[in-house]
C-alpha cells in the first residue's frame, strides 16, 4: 500500500507562491516545523521553480566546458580519427548524473538528499543524533553482527569434509528382448520392449575448502570484535566526560579511527 503525501508538502508549496518565491526554505520549515533539508527536497522534487514559470520565460543551462579563451586542447581536432568504428552502435554520451552504475555493497555511495524517498526521509528526521544514543546502537549492531558471523563458523566447522561428491543421473530408454508366448498358435517369439530407466551418468568430486572460509570469517570476527570494544571504550568516555563538547570530539575521534580499521 503506498504511503500518504504529506499534507505539508503541499502547503509549503503554497507558502512559498504566496511569497513569489521570496521565502528561504529555512522560513517555510520554522512556520511548519520541519526539517529544512526535508523542504528543499520538496522544492527539487516538485520543480517550484520549473512551475512557477510562465509560457513566456525561457530557462537557460549553462553549458559545461572549459571557460572562453582556454587553450588546453589547443591543435587538437577532437573526436576519434577518421574511419575508426570504435563508437559504432553506440548512442553517445556518459552515465547520466548521479548514476549507481558502480554501487556494488553500498559501502562507499554518496548519499544525496533529494534522492532519498518518503521512507529514508522519514527515516532520516528520526534519527538520535545524540551521541550516546549512536554508540549504543553500533554496540548492538556490533553484537548481533558478531553472533551471526560466529554461527556461521560454526557451521562451516560442523559440516567441514575433506571432498563433496557430486553425482548425476539421467532417465535413459532401455531396449530389452522378452520371449512371448503365443497361446493360440503355440509358438514362442521375442519382442523387444522399451523402458525407462535411472542411470547414473557423471560422478564428479571436487575439493571443498571449508577451512579458508572459516579463516576469512575469524579475521572479520577479530575485526568486528575490535571495532565492539573501541565502541565500548568511547562510551566510558562519554560517561566520564559527562557530556558538552567533549563528546561531540570525543565522537569525531572515534569515528575517524572507525573508517580507518
Amino acid at each position: 500500500m503506498p504511503r500518504e503525501r504529506n499534507p505539508n508538502r503541499d502547503r509549503a508549496y503554497q507558502i512559498w507562491l504566496e511569497h513569489n518565491g521570496n521565502v528561504t526554505n529555512r522560513q517555510i520549515a520554522e512556520m511548519l516545523g520541519v526539517n529544512e533539508k526535508v523542504i528543499a527536497v520538496w522544492k527539487q522534487r516538485d520543480k517550484w521553480k520549473v512551475v512557477q514559470h510562465s509560457p513566456d520565460e525561457s530557462c537557460t543551462t549553462r553549458k559545461r566546458g572549459a571557460p572562453k579563451g582556454n587553450k588546453n586542447a589547443f591543435g587538437k581536432s577532437g573526436g576519434a580519427p577518421t574511419g575508426n568504428k570504435n563508437a559504432v552502435g553506440n548512442v553517445g554520451g556518459g552515465a547520466p548524473l548521479r548514476n549507481h552504475n558502480a554501487i556494488k555493497t553500498g559501502e562507499y555511495e554518496t548519499i544525496w538528499l533529494d534522492t532519498l524517498d518518503e521512507k529514508e526521509l522519514e527515516l532520516y528526521e528520526q534519527i538520535d543524533l545524540d551521541p550516546m544514543a549512536q554508540v549504543n546502537e553500533q554496540l548492538r549492531f556490533f553484537s548481533i553482527r558478531e553472533r551471526r558471523m560466529m554461527m556461521r563458523i560454526r557451521k562451516l566447522t560442523e559440516g567441514l569434509t575433506e571432498k563433496q561428491r557430486r553425482v548425476l543421473q539421467e532417465r535413459v530408454s532401455i531396449k530389452e528382448p522378452v520371449q512371448v508366448h503365443d497361446e493360440k498358435s503355440g509358438q514362442s517369439k521375442t519382442v523387444v520392449l522399451t523402458r525407462n530407466q535411472l542411470v547414473t551418468t557423471e560422478i564428479e568430486e571436487t575439493e571443498y575448502r571449508a577451512i579458508e572460509d572459516i579463516l576469512s570469517l575469524e579475521e572479520a570476527l577479530t575485526r568486528v570484535q575490535d571495532k565492539k570494544l573501541k565502541a565500548i571504550q568511547l562510551k566510558a568516555q562519554l560517561l566520564s566526560n559527562g557530556g558538552g563538547q567533549e563528546k561531540e570530539i570525543t565522537v569525531r575521534r572515534w569515528s575517524r579511527d572507525k573508517s580507518g580499521a
